[in-house]
């Protein structure tokens, strides 16, 4: 367990070393690095490494398991017979669609924006805010990401390069920087682009793609302003706490006030004692 908590705390110190001079470098000025609620995004970040990811893991695998994919043997062998790179392709472009549309509904439906919306509360924009989800979001975005590599027959260590590439990207188009990738937005995204989707008044209606906006080209989503969003974060009232984010969406919100209301009670009495 300490050997774990030592490695993760150097990851988050190499992604810092990588992040931090680079939102520096090329930050808005009104930005800080220690900007408000910073604190509540590393308590996602050590939460999602020390507990929620293997807990995704594990439920995916289990769920996995247990379903048939005999009617894809054919495909699957077909596939297994061609190149490497030929292999990965489908799975990439399948990937960038399920996880398109999944986050689409994400913000269509309101079972699902529930929990989404927790990733969206981040009223600054960073790379450690990229870490900000709710563990039961987590579950349904990995679930989308890892799909068509199951159906299609794929050892998951083919693709794990592809997968940290794209966690990094993730890091890289929630950065608080003001830098423009020329033609490379339209096939990789950018801040610019992933940074409008999080603008508080367009309510995440736009730029929904997890890595190229092609997706959001062709299905008329992809918003690309000269100006850069002023303000984001969401509309709606949420607890600004890490344990307050992670129970509310459970929780229903006429139940979740009582419980508030019942524990400030609680503090006053024991202050005022």
């Amino acid at each position: 367990m300490l050997e774990h908590l030592i490695l993760i705390s150097l990851y988050l110190i190499g992604i810092s070393i990588v992040f931090i001079p680079l939102e520096m470098s090329f930050k808005p000025k009104e930005s800080n690095l220690f900007r408000r609620e910073w604190i509540t995004d590393i308590c996602f970040y050590f939460g999602q490494v020390l507990l929620w990811n293997y807990v995704t893991v594990y439920l995916l695998n289990s769920f996995f398991s247990e379903i048939e994919f005999d009617w894809l043997s054919e495909i699957q062998y077909k596939l297994k017979e061609q190149p490497i790179y030929l292999r990965i392709i489908p799975v990439i472009l399948l990937s960038d669609i399920f996880i398109y549309w999944g986050h689409r509904l994400q913000h269509k439906i309101e079972f699902l924006w529930q929990f989404h919306k927790v990733h969206h509360t981040a009223e600054t924009v960073d790379f450690i805010a990229a870490f900000r989800e709710h563990p039961l979001d987590n579950i349904y975005t990995r679930g989308l990401e890892t799909l068509p590599a199951i159906l299609l027959g794929f050892d998951l260590n083919l693709i794990v390069g592809f997968l940290t590439f794209r966690g990094l990207w993730a890091l890289f188009i929630h950065s608080n920087v003001d830098l423009r990738l020329g033609f490379l937005e339209i096939l990789l995204g950018s801040p610019h682009l992933h940074h409008w989707h999080h603008e508080l008044h367009l309510k995440g209606k736009c730029n929904y793609a997890n890595l190229s906006p092609i997706m959001d080209i062709l299905f008329g989503t992809y918003y690309n302003p000269s100006e850069k969003p002023l303000r984001f974060g969401i509309i709606d009232e949420i607890d600004r706490s890490y344990l307050g984010q992670i129970l509310e969406p459970i929780i229903t919100a006429k139940y979740w006030k009582k419980i508030k209301t019942f524990t400030s009670k609680i503090n006053s009495q024991r202050f005022s004692g």
